[in-house]
Protein backbone atom coordinates (compact mmCIF):
# COMPACT_ATOMS: atom_id res chain seq x y z
CA UNK A 1 0.00 0.00 0.00
CA UNK A 2 1.72 3.24 -1.16
CA UNK A 3 1.44 6.65 1.34
CA UNK A 4 -1.53 7.96 -0.68
CA UNK A 5 -3.37 5.08 -0.38
CA UNK A 6 -3.02 5.31 3.32
CA UNK A 7 -3.71 9.12 3.09
CA UNK A 8 -7.33 7.88 1.08
CA UNK A 9 -8.18 5.56 3.55
CA UNK A 10 -7.43 8.06 6.57
CA UNK A 11 -10.82 10.24 5.16
CA UNK A 12 -13.95 10.21 6.74
CA UNK A 13 -15.71 7.22 4.89
CA UNK A 14 -18.31 5.62 7.28
CA UNK A 15 -17.66 2.27 9.17
CA UNK A 16 -17.44 -0.90 7.04
CA UNK A 17 -20.64 -2.92 7.70
CA UNK A 18 -19.45 -5.61 6.38
CA UNK A 19 -18.16 -8.75 8.80
CA UNK A 20 -15.79 -11.16 8.12
CA UNK A 21 -17.59 -14.57 7.38
CA UNK A 22 -21.13 -14.25 7.25
CA UNK A 23 -21.05 -10.14 6.13
CA UNK A 24 -24.59 -7.96 7.10
CA UNK A 25 -23.92 -6.37 3.73
CA UNK A 26 -22.42 -6.60 0.39
CA UNK A 27 -18.65 -6.34 -0.23
CA UNK A 28 -17.45 -4.06 -3.30
CA UNK A 29 -14.83 -3.72 -5.23
CA UNK A 30 -13.40 -1.02 -7.55
CA UNK A 31 -13.10 -1.53 -11.13
CA UNK A 32 -11.30 1.01 -13.71
CA UNK A 33 -9.86 3.85 -10.77
CA UNK A 34 -7.72 5.92 -12.41
CA UNK A 35 -5.27 8.04 -10.07
CA UNK A 36 -5.05 9.26 -6.95
CA UNK A 37 -3.45 12.05 -7.99
CA UNK A 38 -5.57 13.61 -9.55
CA UNK A 39 -8.18 15.04 -7.01
CA UNK A 40 -11.41 14.94 -8.28
CA UNK A 41 -10.77 11.43 -8.69
CA UNK A 42 -9.15 10.27 -5.59
CA UNK A 43 -12.70 12.46 -3.44
CA UNK A 44 -14.61 10.15 -6.32
CA UNK A 45 -12.79 7.13 -4.10
CA UNK A 46 -13.39 8.75 -0.70
CA UNK A 47 -17.21 9.07 -1.96
CA UNK A 48 -17.56 5.04 -3.02
CA UNK A 49 -16.44 4.15 0.46
CA UNK A 50 -18.67 6.27 2.13
CA UNK A 51 -21.35 5.21 -0.20
CA UNK A 52 -20.39 1.91 0.06
CA UNK A 53 -20.26 1.73 3.76
CA UNK A 54 -16.40 0.22 3.55
CA UNK A 55 -13.43 1.56 4.98
CA UNK A 56 -11.54 -0.13 2.48
CA UNK A 57 -12.71 -0.33 -0.90
CA UNK A 58 -10.06 -2.97 -2.72
CA UNK A 59 -9.42 -2.53 -6.38
CA UNK A 60 -10.27 -5.46 -8.50
CA UNK A 61 -7.08 -6.18 -11.59
CA UNK A 62 -8.38 -9.87 -12.31
CA UNK A 63 -11.27 -12.32 -11.36
CA UNK A 64 -10.89 -15.76 -10.62
CA UNK A 65 -12.92 -17.87 -8.14
CA UNK A 66 -11.25 -16.79 -4.99
CA UNK A 67 -12.11 -13.20 -5.76
CA UNK A 68 -15.76 -14.37 -7.26
CA UNK A 69 -16.02 -15.46 -3.20
CA UNK A 70 -14.99 -12.19 -1.49
CA UNK A 71 -16.58 -9.58 -3.90
CA UNK A 72 -20.66 -9.32 -4.07
CA UNK A 73 -20.18 -6.03 -6.53
CA UNK A 74 -18.28 -4.78 -8.64
CA UNK A 75 -17.81 -1.10 -9.23
CA UNK A 76 -16.95 0.49 -12.50
CA UNK A 77 -15.96 3.94 -12.35
CA UNK A 78 -14.97 4.75 -15.97
CA UNK A 79 -11.42 6.12 -15.30
CA UNK A 80 -10.28 6.06 -18.79
CA UNK A 81 -12.72 3.32 -20.11
CA UNK A 82 -14.87 5.93 -21.48
CA UNK A 83 -11.81 7.94 -22.66
CA UNK A 84 -11.10 6.44 -25.98
CA UNK A 85 -8.64 9.20 -26.58
CA UNK A 86 -8.34 8.34 -30.32
CA UNK A 87 -12.19 9.61 -31.73
CA UNK A 88 -11.83 7.91 -34.82
CA UNK A 89 -9.73 4.47 -33.63
CA UNK A 90 -10.34 1.86 -30.78
CA UNK A 91 -7.12 1.81 -28.40
CA UNK A 92 -5.55 -1.15 -27.11
CA UNK A 93 -6.32 0.21 -23.18
CA UNK A 94 -10.16 1.12 -24.32
CA UNK A 95 -10.54 -2.16 -25.48
CA UNK A 96 -9.22 -3.76 -22.10
CA UNK A 97 -11.13 -2.09 -19.37
CA UNK A 98 -13.97 -3.09 -21.70
CA UNK A 99 -13.43 -6.89 -21.34
CA UNK A 100 -12.96 -6.41 -17.49
CA UNK A 101 -17.32 -5.58 -17.52
CA UNK A 102 -17.43 -9.34 -18.96
CA UNK A 103 -15.79 -11.22 -15.61
CA UNK A 104 -18.93 -10.80 -13.86
CA UNK A 105 -21.61 -8.46 -15.82
CA UNK A 106 -24.48 -9.38 -13.02
CA UNK A 107 -22.28 -8.23 -10.35
CA UNK A 108 -20.81 -5.01 -12.79
CA UNK A 109 -22.23 -1.45 -11.88
CA UNK A 110 -20.86 1.51 -13.83
CA UNK A 111 -21.96 4.46 -11.61
CA UNK A 112 -21.45 8.34 -12.61
CA UNK A 113 -19.28 8.91 -15.56
CA UNK A 114 -19.57 10.83 -18.36
CA UNK A 115 -19.19 9.91 -22.31
CA UNK A 116 -16.43 12.66 -23.63
CA UNK A 117 -17.40 13.52 -27.20
CA UNK A 118 -13.91 11.55 -27.69
CA UNK A 119 -16.21 8.25 -27.58
CA UNK A 120 -18.11 7.87 -30.64
CA UNK A 121 -19.06 5.33 -33.33
CA UNK A 122 -17.31 2.25 -33.21
CA UNK A 123 -15.96 2.49 -29.79
CA UNK A 124 -19.29 4.16 -28.09
CA UNK A 125 -21.60 1.09 -30.11
CA UNK A 126 -18.69 -1.33 -28.31
CA UNK A 127 -19.30 0.75 -25.04
CA UNK A 128 -23.11 0.44 -25.76
CA UNK A 129 -22.77 -3.26 -26.38
CA UNK A 130 -20.88 -3.88 -22.75
CA UNK A 131 -23.38 -1.45 -20.60
CA UNK A 132 -26.51 -3.47 -22.37
CA UNK A 133 -25.35 -6.46 -20.05
CA UNK A 134 -24.10 -5.78 -16.53
CA UNK A 135 -26.76 -5.31 -13.98
CA UNK A 136 -26.54 -1.44 -13.84
CA UNK A 137 -25.62 1.85 -15.62
CA UNK A 138 -25.67 5.27 -13.99
CA UNK A 139 -24.39 8.60 -15.60
CA UNK A 140 -23.63 11.82 -14.50
CA UNK A 141 -25.09 14.06 -17.35
CA UNK A 142 -27.81 14.20 -19.43
CA UNK A 143 -26.01 14.43 -22.92
CA UNK A 144 -24.47 10.92 -21.90
CA UNK A 145 -27.43 9.72 -20.49
CA UNK A 146 -29.06 10.50 -24.37
CA UNK A 147 -26.22 9.07 -25.70
CA UNK A 148 -26.81 5.58 -24.50
CA UNK A 149 -30.45 5.64 -24.14
CA UNK A 150 -30.45 5.92 -28.14
CA UNK A 151 -28.13 2.89 -28.25
CA UNK A 152 -30.74 1.08 -25.84
CA UNK A 153 -28.75 0.92 -23.06
CA UNK A 154 -31.21 1.26 -19.71
CA UNK A 155 -30.08 4.09 -17.87
CA UNK A 156 -30.25 6.54 -14.55
CA UNK A 157 -29.22 9.86 -14.76
CA UNK A 158 -27.88 10.63 -11.63
CA UNK A 159 -24.85 13.35 -10.63
CA UNK A 160 -21.38 13.82 -9.38
CA UNK A 161 -20.16 10.80 -6.98
CA UNK A 162 -18.12 13.55 -5.18
CA UNK A 163 -21.64 15.34 -4.26
CA UNK A 164 -21.78 12.61 -1.51
CA UNK A 165 -19.20 14.80 0.52
CA UNK A 166 -19.97 17.48 2.64
CA UNK A 167 -18.27 20.60 3.69
CA UNK A 168 -16.76 19.31 6.58
CA UNK A 169 -14.78 16.69 4.39
CA UNK A 170 -12.53 19.68 3.34
CA UNK A 171 -9.24 20.07 5.99
CA UNK A 172 -9.89 23.43 6.72
CA UNK A 173 -6.88 23.65 8.57
CA UNK A 174 -4.18 22.85 5.84
CA UNK A 175 -5.78 24.48 3.30
CA UNK A 176 -5.57 28.13 5.52
CA UNK A 177 -1.82 26.73 5.77
CA UNK A 178 -1.72 27.08 2.04
CA UNK A 179 -3.35 30.04 2.11
CA UNK A 180 -1.12 31.63 4.40
CA UNK A 181 2.36 30.07 2.68
CA UNK A 182 1.26 31.81 -0.53
CA UNK A 183 0.68 35.01 1.38
CA UNK A 184 -2.77 35.27 0.80
CA UNK A 185 -6.03 35.64 2.42
CA UNK A 186 -8.91 33.11 1.39
CA UNK A 187 -11.81 35.99 1.83
CA UNK A 188 -10.03 38.11 -0.84
CA UNK A 189 -8.70 35.51 -3.06
CA UNK A 190 -10.51 34.22 -6.47
CA UNK A 191 -9.11 30.76 -6.96
CA UNK A 192 -9.12 29.38 -10.83
CA UNK A 193 -8.46 25.88 -11.67
CA UNK A 194 -6.96 24.86 -15.40
CA UNK A 195 -5.84 22.35 -17.42
CA UNK A 196 -4.30 21.69 -20.27
CA UNK A 197 -6.24 20.31 -23.89
CA UNK A 198 -5.34 17.30 -25.82
CA UNK A 199 -7.10 15.15 -28.68
CA UNK A 200 -9.92 14.08 -26.33
CA UNK A 201 -10.74 17.45 -24.80
CA UNK A 202 -9.78 19.88 -28.13
CA UNK A 203 -8.70 23.57 -26.71
CA UNK A 204 -6.35 26.14 -28.29
CA UNK A 205 -4.18 25.87 -25.41
CA UNK A 206 -2.48 29.09 -25.85
CA UNK A 207 -5.31 31.28 -26.25
CA UNK A 208 -7.25 29.69 -23.25
CA UNK A 209 -4.18 30.80 -21.38
CA UNK A 210 -4.19 34.11 -22.40
CA UNK A 211 -8.17 33.97 -21.56
CA UNK A 212 -6.88 33.30 -18.33
CA UNK A 213 -4.09 35.43 -17.61
CA UNK A 214 -6.84 38.66 -18.79
CA UNK A 215 -9.28 37.38 -16.09
CA UNK A 216 -6.69 37.79 -13.96
CA UNK A 217 -6.00 41.17 -14.25
CA UNK A 218 -9.31 42.28 -14.62
CA UNK A 219 -10.09 40.83 -11.44
CA UNK A 220 -6.57 41.90 -9.89
CA UNK A 221 -7.67 45.54 -11.07
CA UNK A 222 -10.62 45.27 -8.97
CA UNK A 223 -8.79 44.82 -5.88
CA UNK A 224 -8.77 40.74 -5.79
CA UNK A 225 -5.97 38.23 -5.24
CA UNK A 226 -5.89 35.64 -8.06
CA UNK A 227 -4.30 31.85 -7.08
CA UNK A 228 -4.20 28.68 -8.92
CA UNK A 229 -5.11 25.37 -7.88
CA UNK A 230 -3.23 22.58 -8.83
CA UNK A 231 -5.74 19.77 -9.34
CA UNK A 232 -3.78 16.84 -10.93
CA UNK A 233 -0.27 16.16 -11.43
CA UNK A 234 -0.56 12.64 -12.78
CA UNK A 235 1.52 12.50 -15.72
CA UNK A 236 2.22 14.68 -19.18
CA UNK A 237 -1.25 14.50 -20.51
CA UNK A 238 -2.85 15.60 -17.18
CA UNK A 239 -0.60 17.80 -15.29
CA UNK A 240 -1.75 21.24 -14.23
CA UNK A 241 2.28 22.71 -13.30
CA UNK A 242 3.29 23.31 -16.74
CA UNK A 243 0.49 25.87 -17.44
CA UNK A 244 0.77 27.37 -13.52
CA UNK A 245 4.19 27.91 -14.91
CA UNK A 246 3.04 29.54 -18.15
CA UNK A 247 0.38 32.05 -16.49
CA UNK A 248 3.13 32.70 -13.65
CA UNK A 249 5.04 34.13 -16.23
CA UNK A 250 2.06 35.65 -17.84
CA UNK A 251 0.64 37.26 -14.37
CA UNK A 252 3.14 38.84 -11.40
CA UNK A 253 2.90 37.57 -8.48
CA UNK A 254 0.37 34.80 -9.22
CA UNK A 255 0.31 32.41 -6.46
CA UNK A 256 0.13 28.63 -6.51
CA UNK A 257 -1.83 26.63 -3.93
CA UNK A 258 -0.65 23.09 -4.19
CA UNK A 259 -2.65 20.53 -2.10
CA UNK A 260 0.13 17.51 -3.04
CA UNK A 261 2.85 19.44 -1.31
CA UNK A 262 0.93 19.43 2.02
CA UNK A 263 0.96 17.42 5.08
CA UNK A 264 -2.79 16.81 4.64
CA UNK A 265 -4.79 14.67 2.18
CA UNK A 266 -4.40 16.03 -1.26
CA UNK A 267 -8.20 15.64 -2.20
CA UNK A 268 -9.27 16.81 1.30
CA UNK A 269 -6.85 20.20 1.37
CA UNK A 270 -8.18 21.09 -2.30
CA UNK A 271 -11.57 20.88 -0.84
CA UNK A 272 -10.88 23.08 1.76
CA UNK A 273 -8.98 25.62 -0.54
CA UNK A 274 -12.03 25.76 -2.92
CA UNK A 275 -14.46 26.02 -0.22
CA UNK A 276 -13.00 29.06 1.67
CA UNK A 277 -12.04 31.46 -1.56
CA UNK A 278 -14.04 34.30 -1.92
CA UNK A 279 -14.80 33.06 -5.15
CA UNK A 280 -13.98 30.14 -7.74
CA UNK A 281 -13.64 29.58 -11.32
CA UNK A 282 -13.45 26.01 -12.37
CA UNK A 283 -12.02 25.06 -15.30
CA UNK A 284 -11.52 21.32 -14.12
CA UNK A 285 -14.91 19.61 -13.36
CA UNK A 286 -14.44 18.64 -10.11
CA UNK A 287 -13.13 22.40 -8.73
CA UNK A 288 -16.31 23.38 -9.77
CA UNK A 289 -18.31 20.45 -7.74
CA UNK A 290 -16.26 20.81 -4.94
CA UNK A 291 -17.63 24.27 -4.47
CA UNK A 292 -21.04 23.25 -4.88
CA UNK A 293 -20.63 20.43 -2.52
CA UNK A 294 -19.40 23.28 0.27
CA UNK A 295 -22.86 24.90 -0.11
CA UNK A 296 -21.14 27.69 -2.56
CA UNK A 297 -21.96 28.57 -6.57
CA UNK A 298 -18.72 28.63 -8.59
CA UNK A 299 -17.93 29.83 -12.09
CA UNK A 300 -17.61 27.43 -14.54
CA UNK A 301 -15.21 27.29 -17.54
CA UNK A 302 -16.31 24.20 -19.46
CA UNK A 303 -14.60 21.85 -21.96
CA UNK A 304 -17.11 19.16 -22.39
CA UNK A 305 -20.90 17.70 -21.44
CA UNK A 306 -20.44 16.63 -17.58
CA UNK A 307 -19.50 20.45 -17.11
CA UNK A 308 -21.69 22.24 -19.13
CA UNK A 309 -24.22 19.83 -17.82
CA UNK A 310 -23.47 21.60 -14.19
CA UNK A 311 -24.44 25.14 -15.91
CA UNK A 312 -27.72 23.45 -17.59
CA UNK A 313 -28.39 21.47 -14.87
CA UNK A 314 -28.06 23.47 -12.04
CA UNK A 315 -27.27 27.25 -13.02
CA UNK A 316 -23.58 27.48 -12.86
CA UNK A 317 -22.95 30.51 -14.14
CA UNK A 318 -19.79 30.68 -16.78
CA UNK A 319 -19.05 30.03 -20.55
CA UNK A 320 -16.70 27.51 -22.70
CA UNK A 321 -13.51 27.49 -21.90
CA UNK A 322 -12.56 28.38 -25.73
CA UNK A 323 -14.33 31.02 -26.33
CA UNK A 324 -14.85 33.18 -23.13
CA UNK A 325 -14.75 36.67 -22.54
CA UNK A 326 -12.46 37.88 -19.69
CA UNK A 327 -14.21 40.74 -18.31
CA UNK A 328 -17.77 38.78 -18.38
CA UNK A 329 -15.88 36.07 -16.16
CA UNK A 330 -14.39 38.57 -14.24
CA UNK A 331 -17.37 39.85 -13.28
CA UNK A 332 -19.17 36.91 -12.51
CA UNK A 333 -16.74 35.67 -10.08
CA UNK A 334 -17.42 38.87 -8.06
CA UNK A 335 -21.28 38.70 -8.58
CA UNK A 336 -20.78 35.22 -7.62
CA UNK A 337 -18.39 35.76 -4.35
CA UNK A 338 -20.06 33.75 -1.50
CA UNK A 339 -23.27 32.84 -3.16
CA UNK A 340 -24.77 29.94 -1.69
CA UNK A 341 -25.87 26.74 -3.43
CA UNK A 342 -27.95 24.19 -1.81
CA UNK A 343 -26.50 20.67 -2.31
CA UNK A 344 -28.90 18.92 -0.49
CA UNK A 345 -31.28 17.56 -2.48
CA UNK A 346 -27.86 16.56 -5.14
CA UNK A 347 -26.30 14.51 -1.97
CA UNK A 348 -29.50 13.28 -1.20
CA UNK A 349 -30.09 11.77 -4.81
CA UNK A 350 -26.84 10.57 -5.22
CA UNK A 351 -26.90 8.43 -2.40
CA UNK A 352 -30.40 6.59 -3.31
CA UNK A 353 -29.27 6.04 -6.92
CA UNK A 354 -25.97 4.71 -5.38
CA UNK A 355 -28.15 2.27 -3.35
CA UNK A 356 -30.00 1.13 -6.13
CA UNK A 357 -27.52 0.47 -8.44
CA UNK A 358 -25.57 -1.46 -5.36
CA UNK A 359 -28.88 -3.13 -4.61
CA UNK A 360 -29.23 -5.02 -8.20
CA UNK A 361 -25.75 -5.44 -8.76
CA UNK A 362 -25.57 -7.66 -5.46
CA UNK A 363 -28.55 -9.07 -5.53
CA UNK A 364 -29.41 -7.50 -2.04
CA UNK A 365 -32.16 -5.59 -0.51
CA UNK A 366 -31.96 -1.72 -0.59
CA UNK A 367 -30.40 -0.23 2.07
CA UNK A 368 -31.13 3.60 3.20
CA UNK A 369 -27.40 5.17 3.77
CA UNK A 370 -28.11 8.91 5.42
CA UNK A 371 -27.04 11.46 2.90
Amino acid sequence: MTAQDRKVEWTKAAPSVAKQGSRAAPFAGLLHFYSLDNVGDAAIFAAFQRLSGQKHLPRVAGWNGKADAGIDALISVGGDIFNNGRPRLLTRRFIEKLSHMRWAPGRTMSFGQSIPPSCTGVSLRLLAWHLKRIASVTVRDVASAEKLRKLGVKVTLSVDSAFALTKEDGDEQAARAAYAEAGLEPGNTVVFSIRNFNRMYPVDQPDFIARIAATMEHLKARGCDVAVLIQADVNDDDSDRAIARQLQEEVEGLAILDPFRSEGTPWRVAFGIVDLAASVIGTRYHTAVFRMAAGKMPVGLWYSNKGEDLSERFGVPGAHAGDFDPVQIADLAMKYRDIAFNSGPLRQRVTEDFNRAFAVSSAVPVRRIAA
